[in-house]
């Protein structure tokens, strides 16, 4: 009998991280899969797109970019450093007080 299976055990319940690594799995190779330079010029342009287009094209771009930067450190947050983790927390916050700068 397995471990997990005993009277008063639940079965194993997948954790939020888990069904994220498993449901990001696929896209993660793609992008892995592109040459090197697509990602970041990517995120750039869409950092651009934020900051320099019209309202209803920036809100996009810059919600597009912070997901997309969110998503990429909550994934890599067990695998860093804490100087790790402080840059990626200090790009979300820079993005938000653009974001915040061209909106007002």
């Amino acid at each position: 009998m397995p471990p997990s299976s005993g009277p008063g055990r639940r079965p194993h319940q997948p954790t939020l991280r888990s069904r994220v690594e498993t449901t990001s799995r696929p896209l993660l190779l793609h992008l892995h899969a592109l040459p090197r330079l697509i990602v970041p010029v990517g995120t750039l342009v869409l950092i651009a797109i934020g900051a320099f287009a019209p309202m209803p094209y920036a809100l996009v771009g810059f919600a597009i970019a912070f997901l997309f930067i969110a998503w990429v450190a909550y994934l890599a947050w067990p695998a860093v450093t804490w100087s790790g983790r402080l840059l990626r927390l200090a790009m979300l916050a820079l993005l938000v007080a653009l974001a915040a700068v061209q909106f007002r």
